[in-house]
């Protein structure tokens, strides 16, 4: 090898020190390097006989360049030729073929034939440099024979087969026709790093950031500007949910080789169509995520992605019948959209659903979400009923706990809601231990209240004597693991028999999903105690 001055393409230099510090540093600089890399194969005539990438540059119109990678062909030619009447060729002056790594690229590695000869000072030689730096010819015997050469390791921009004026003959110049100088390269393989990651971004109804139903579509635009994307992959929740494989793109030729220096398209752009109702999509919050690959033949290809979290809410199921704007609700007597009932009623519930102009959809089909009134509970689906021809619908809510009730009409990615609240009164059971007793002796009041979340829970024993206005609260009571209570009571004297009604009353009280509600009243009847024992006072007369 030998180092290299003055050859490099569009006017660049490059002047070293000595070769020996020149290839110990492009070896460390290879060594840290992160890449993926790939084999580029051109001037191959087994393989790939096209030069696709191959460029030719010269400061002088003496210099002639020759493209023939047929399998008996030169490969890629240079030679020189004087004009009648020109003597020689200034020194310096040079023709060459350049290969020039992508932006994001270097060349590391590879391989050339090459046939080199010298003539009246003209010599040739294969080279690489750098950016900025010393460059290092790595085969320059000019002997006329086919020589294969390995590309030394290193942090390479160019790969140049040149013939140049070197060993002027006569005045600074190379005087002579030198017919027999010639640079013939084939046989081509060059290995190149990709070192920058590509770039990904999204867009598309699907990340809008709002909750959404049914199809929604992802925007996906990448690029890169080394090797370019080999692949796309949309991961929702972690699985595969859509992607391209660009490898068919990617100029392969057997042998695991690409005919390219940019071997991969360097952009990509498509919009995919994601139904959230089907899998790997659920109800709630999903994990989006776009990844994105460059091409690598070994090592580990770049890669970028971006992450999203998506809220789905396809509890409502698609409707078959289209058209539908609105949706109204309320509850059946007064239509209103909240309502408080008894433990032991149920709710009818009805309305309509619209088109445009305020048209009846017949045969949609309305689903029915309910969740247990209490903070952090999900809806969940009751159940569906179908319009008839004027667009209503009904439905009757079994008994439970107050709730909140959605109702929807989905049709594709759009949906409609209208929401009511039913407020169910809380249920109590409530006994007397006693339906008879005397003043200061004890009884109990028990019983028991519903669930869910019934345990730990206040309840009131209220009392009164029947036909009075005013009522008195008797005792507070609070429920066992099972909704069980039970507290003690004791009448003070009353002169008269005396009948009472007591009731349990259950109040409002956060976490308990019931309204106000109260037991049936329960009777008993206190009869004054016998005459308390007085003492004689004094002696007997």
């Amino acid at each position: 090898m030998k180092t290299v001055e003055r050859w490099m393409p569009n006017g660049a230099r490059a002047v070293v020190a000595a070769l020996s510090v020149t290839v110990l540093v492009a070896i460390s600089a290879s060594s840290t390097a992160q890449a993926g890399n790939y084999v580029v194969a051109q001037c191959s005539p087994s393989v790939y006989p096209g030069t696709p990438d191959a460029g030719f540059t010269s400061t002088s119109a003496h210099y002639l360049a020759h493209a023939d990678c047929t399998s008996g062909g030169p490969g890629l030619q240079i030679t020189h030729s004087l004009k009648t009447g020109e003597t020689g060729t200034v020194q310096g002056a040079y023709g060459a073929w350049v290969f020039t790594a992508p932006p994001g690229t270097f060349i590391n590695g590879g391989s050339v034939f090459s046939n080199l000869a010298t003539d009246v000072g003209q010599h040739g030689y294969v080279a690489v440099s750098p950016d900025a730096g010393s460059g290092v010819a790595f085969s320059n015997t000019n002997d006329g024979q086919g020589h294969t050469a390995g590309i030394p390791p290193g942090n390479w921009r160019y790969l140049v087969a040149r013939l140049e004026c070197t060993q002027p003959n006569e005045n600074g110049r190379c005087v002579g026709g030198a017919g027999g100088a010639h640079t013939n390269v084939k046989q081509i393989r060059i290995q190149l790093a990709d070192v920058v990651s590509p770039s990904v971004h999204t867009g598309g109804s699907l990340l809008s950031g709002e909750e959404v139903h049914g199809p929604q579509t992802l925007d996906v635009s990448a690029s890169d500007e080394g090797a370019g994307l080999r692949s796309v992959q949309v991961l929702i929740n972690g699985k595969s949910a859509g992607g391209e494989d660009l490898s068919g793109a990617c100029n392969p030729l057997p042998g695991n080789l690409t005919s390219r220096l940019s071997p991969c398209p360097p952009s990509f752009m498509h919009t995919f169509t994601l139904d959230t109702a089907q899998p790997p999509f659920k109800e709630g919050m999903n994990g989006v995520q776009v990844c994105v690959s460059d091409y690598a033949q070994t090592g580990t290809a770049n890669s970028a992605c971006e992450s999203h979290e998506v809220l789905v809410d396809n509890l409502c199921p698609g409707s078959p019948v289209a058209g539908g704007k609105a949706i109204t609700s309320g509850f059946a007597g007064n239509g209103t959209q909240e309502r408080t009932l008894s433990f032991r009623q149920k709710a009818l519930i009805r309305g309509r659903v619209m088109g445009d102009g305020g048209s009846p959809i017949s045969g949609a089909q309305v689903c029915i979400q309910g969740r247990t009134d209490l903070d952090g509970r999900p809806f969940h689906l009751i159940g569906t009923t179908t319009t008839n021809e004027n667009g209503g619908w009904s439905y009757k809510l079994n008994r439970g706990a107050s709730r909140r009730i959605r109702v929807g009409y989905r049709y594709g990615a759009n949906q409609v809601l209208s929401e009511l609240t039913l407020h169910v009164k809380a249920r109590a059971t409530f006994h007397l231990s006693k339906h008879r007793t005397h003043a200061r002796r004890r009884f109990f009041f028990s019983g028991s209240i519903i669930g869910p979340l019934e345990s730990h829970r206040v309840v009131v024993v209220k009392g009164t004597v029947p036909g009075a206005h005013r009522r008195y609260l008797i005792r507070h009571a609070r429920t066992d693991q099972e909704g069980h209570f039970r507290v003690p009571y004791s009448f003070a004297p009353l002169p008269v028999t005396t009948r009472f009604v007591f009731w349990a009353v259950v109040p409002n009280q956060n976490g308990y999903p019931y309204a106000r509600g109260r037991s049936v009243g329960r009777y008993i009847r206190l009869s004054p105690g016998p005459a308390p024992h007085k003492k004689k006072q004094g002696g007997h007369r």
